[in-house]
């Protein structure tokens, strides 16, 4: 196997898990079989895109994998789906170009500028959101891609990159993936907060956990990528299952206030011990490692989880049946986590 894909396992085999959970929890309205072929179709090419040997060849496969998610059934028109993840592929390419060219140190930097731009184009983060219509399909939602795609496809670039960049402009590389980090935490928390449509409000809490991923891809220590690993984990078999549970319940306009809503809430929190206290626990000590103001900031970021969390956790309603055994599953394998992270990261090679 090679290290890139080894990589990529944890949040391979956790999409894996969250299909298979979606599958088990869907409606009887939903097509178990068009829902398994296009999960099974997006799990496919995500394995395509870490596994794939060159950073040219993840650029293809995100590309293709976008163009089959623009051409699911949905309200929007395959041009709007498709335009952000084609912009994303324009910018990496021509990050690409500027590193290889032989010239002046300009160059290199400009590629780290390409390459911010670019995962935060592909994954649909701020400056560069996908547009969300709330009536789409799960399966065609931009949600969808921010919470099953986006975190293979960011992984890849970012560790392709490594030896491409020079050491300038890879530390600007971190610098800039800090700043879109730290934006989207506050712009996530605050939209997911304020907005006044619940979709919309899970679809912004997705960009605020991107944002503590993206802050620890660009510390330069080892704490920081674990606790990057940690929270995309926590975002592909947390977050996006939980939000695929709320969806029957925010078309009936439920909401409740149970044991069952708070613990959902601590979980998407990041409060102990579920997988996201681990991750911000080590973001948090490669931040104090590196630049300890940081750590304040990002502390003081953390803290806006709490109202957003609580409000979705209440979007949750009273789930039943085999909806409420895979938020039960959901809560309990996030924990697990939390308080056992090292097989995860020993077998992404951390």
């Amino acid at each position: 196997m090679s290290p890139e894909l080894a990589t990529s396992l944890p949040v391979l085999i956790a999409a894996a898990a969250a299909l298979g959970l979606a599958l088990a929890m869907s409606p009887p309205r939903v097509s178990r079989t068009s829902l398994l072929a296009r999960g099974g179709t997006g799990l496919a090419g995500m394995v395509a895109i870490a596994a794939a040997p060159s950073l040219d060849l993840v650029v293809l496969a995100v590309l293709v994998l976008a163009v089959l998610h623009a051409s699911l059934h949905g309200k929007r028109d395959f041009a709007s789906r498709l335009q952000m993840p084609a912009v994303a592929v324009v910018l990496i390419t021509l990050a690409l170009l500027f590193a290889r060219v032989q010239g002046p140190e300009l160059l290199q930097r400009l590629a780290a500028v390409g390459l911010a731009a670019g995962i935060a184009a592909c994954v649909g983060l701020l400056p560069y959101i996908h547009v969300l219509e709330p009536e789409d399909m799960a399966v065609a939602s931009p949600t969808a891609w921010i919470g099953f795609v986006g975190p293979v496809a960011a992984m890849a670039i970012l560790i392709r990159v490594r030896g491409l960049l020079s050491p300038d402009a890879g530390t600007d590389l971190g610098a800039m993936l800090i700043g879109l980090g730290l934006v989207n935490m506050l712009w996530g928390t605050l939209a997911a907060w304020r907005a006044e449509d619940s979709t919309r409000a899970w679809h912004y809490s997705f960009m605020a956990d991107w944002g503590l991923a993206l802050c620890g891809f660009g510390l330069t220590v080892a704490d920081g990528h674990a606790a990057a690993l940690l929270v995309l984990v926590s975002i592909v078999f947390g977050r996006l299952p939980l939000y695929l549970a709320s969806r029957q319940a925010l078309r009936e306009n439920q909401s409740a206030d149970r044991p069952i809503n708070l613990m959902v809430a601590a979980v998407l929190a990041g409060s102990a011990p579920f997988a996201g206290f681990a991750g911000r626990v080590l973001l948090l000590r490669g931040a104090t490692q590196m630049y300890w103001p940081l750590a304040l900031v990002l502390a003081a970021a953390m803290l806006l989880w709490l109202p957003v969390s609580l409000r979705l956790g209440r979007t949750l309603g009273r789930p039943r049946g085999r909806q409420a055994v895979g938020v039960g599953i959901v809560i309990a394998a996030n924990a697990l986590v939390g308080l056992y992270p090292l097989p995860l990261l020993a077998l992404a090679g951390r």
